[in-house]
């Protein structure tokens, strides 16, 4: 069993994280050989039970944690384009085991800590990631990458966020498979493979496919026109600017 510490009272949000949080956090550290577990910035009251609360609603009563991963007493680091094993491993170890929002970012946090824990709210079920100025287009690659991971893994097949949907909204998305995404003529393998869309291409999501929902139609061009078939579980959605996720607001202690 690892330690989980903290958070301290000087932090904004100083209350105990959720037993539920501080589970899953164990169950993921003890699947990749984290020892102790530090958290920065834990729980805090929810809107109108308090005054000493910041920034998203995530954190409230528990539900979210800012937390540092340590190694034979070693905290350890990531960068914006690696996660590195010890961390990208523990986020898909966390995601496996039913967290779904996460966050990391070298301008987000710094280069140490990670957002781990659940929605905005009970019944706020949105798997998501995100890095700097806390939204979901500027997650790092491989945080989207760990993260369904993990997701794929709890599911036990490609990531499907909702009903069997790989994709819940229609717009800008990106290809998120690291050794490319194939497009095809029609929704499903049996469809010829036309060209190959290497990781990170961004594309439009026209519509999902009413017979095989799994499967959506693509427009690459940006002019309105369908140019194939992709598995909607190997997309990400990219987030506009000023989107649904907002920045987790970072309160005085300068933790997301």
């Amino acid at each position: 069993m690892s330690i989980v510490t903290g958070p301290p009272a000087s932090a904004t949000r100083n209350q105990a994280i959720r037993p539920e949080l501080r589970a899953l956090l164990d169950a993921a550290a003890l699947a990749v050989g984290v020892d102790a577990i530090y958290v920065v910035s834990g729980g805090q009251p929810a809107i109108g039970e308090g005054t000493r609360r910041t920034g998203s609603t995530r954190h409230d009563h528990g539900w979210a944690a800012d937390i540092k991963l340590f190694v034979g007493g070693v905290v350890q680091s990531f960068t914006d384009t690696s996660g590195g094993p010890v961390v990208a491993d523990f986020v898909t170890a966390a995601a496996a085991r039913g967290a779904i929002g996460i966050g990391a970012g070298v301008t987000y946090m710094g280069n140490q800590t990670i957002h781990v824990g659940f929605g905005t709210s009970v019944n706020d079920h949105t798997k998501l990631t995100w890095g700097a100025r806390g939204r979901s287009a500027n997650a790092p690659q491989w945080l989207r990458q760990a993260a369904q991971a993990g997701w794929a893994a709890s599911a036990g097949h490609p990531p499907a966020p909702a009903a069997g949907h790989g994709v819940r909204t229609m717009g800008h998305h990106e290809v998120v498979a690291r050794g490319g995404l194939n497009l095809r003529g029609g929704p499903g393998t049996n469809f010829p493979s036309t060209r190959t869309l290497p990781l990170g291409t961004t594309l439009d999501v026209m519509a999902v496919d009413p017979i095989a929902p799994e499967w959506v139609r693509v427009d690459l061009e940006g002019d309105g026109l369908l140019d194939g078939y992709v598995h909607s579980a190997f997309l990400a959605p990219i987030a506009a600017p000023g989107g649904s996720e907002a920045a987790e607001e970072p309160g005085d202690d300068g933790i997301g």
